[in-house]
């Protein structure tokens, strides 16, 4: 039988959670109203969609690592995961936010402050654990 989560467990799930839920709707939102977005030149629908594919398995995985006990690669891959969420910030580099919609803007900002809440869960679980603080107090 497995073990109930861990209060850290939950929380870290429900962040993931919140993740995945920001950027499913923001990708899905970007690929079929794509022409409405700031790209670049390189870009188009199917990388979109591509890269959430590829990116939405380390927060999965993070979770998985979490519940398994390895938590140094779990918070490794939830940094990881934030911060491929934290580039929808992108858009922002090739059109300023006041130029787009109220819904692109309403679809990237959650994406993005779930992403940082994300951090700086992560961070404090790692923090919290004494084991990190001891390798990195090693000389």
């Amino acid at each position: 039988m497995t073990p109930a989560p861990s209060d850290s467990a939950r929380k870290l799930l429900l962040l993931l959670g919140m993740n995945v839920a920001a950027s499913v709707v923001h990708y899905a939102d970007n690929i079929v109203r794509f022409v409405s977005y700031p790209e670049p030149p390189w870009l188009n629908p199917a990388r979109v969609d591509v890269f959430w594919f590829v990116m939405t398995p380390f927060g999965i995985a993070a979770y998985w690592l979490y519940r398994s006990g390895r938590e140094r690669a779990a918070l490794a891959t939830s940094y990881a995961y934030a911060a491929m969420n934290l580039l929808v910030l992108g858009h922002y580099l090739v059109a300023p936010p006041w130029t787009l919609s109220l819904r692109i803007n309403a679809l990237i900002v959650p994406e993005a402050l779930t992403a940082v809440l994300l951090i700086v869960f992560t961070a404090r679980l790692r923090g919290r654990t004494g084991k990190f603080r001891a390798e990195g107090c090693a000389g």
